[in-house]
């Protein structure tokens, strides 16, 4: 059955780390686009133009959706990689390095997802 990978050969713990990284992007898209208070202040914080927060909340969506369409796994994963650079950044720049630790785990994770959605020659 072909709905793990592009080539089916990913097995169940890539599946399982798509879904669980689609549904946090999706949670934490869904904060952002409700207008959660504490986010639009953190965005406001960081300097950023409250534009920014619903820009990166759509693409946290695109992102998350890809991430279910086996062909649009590596796209997405790329897109989403981006976004949580940004976050890293950003964190590293403004808050206490712990901020810094929850994007950099999630980009292992997404590492691990590029790696092995990687077309094979």
């Amino acid at each position: 059955m072909q709905i793990l990978t592009r080539n089916g050969d990913g097995g169940w713990m890539i599946l399982a780390l798509r879904l669980l990284l689609a549904v946090f992007f999706l949670f934490m898209a869904g904060k952002n686009l409700a207008g959660d208070q504490a986010m639009a202040a953190d965005f406001a914080r960081w300097g950023y133009p409250p534009w920014f927060r619903v820009a990166t909340a759509c693409l946290q969506t695109v992102g998350a959706l890809c991430l279910l369409v086996p062909a649009l796994v590596l796209p997405g994963a790329l897109l989403l990689t981006c976004i949580l650079g940004g976050a890293a950044i950003t964190h590293l720049r403004f808050d206490p390095l712990q901020a810094a630790i929850s994007p950099a785990v999630f980009l292992v994770l997404m590492g691990c997802l590029i790696v092995s959605s990687w077309p094979k020659p």
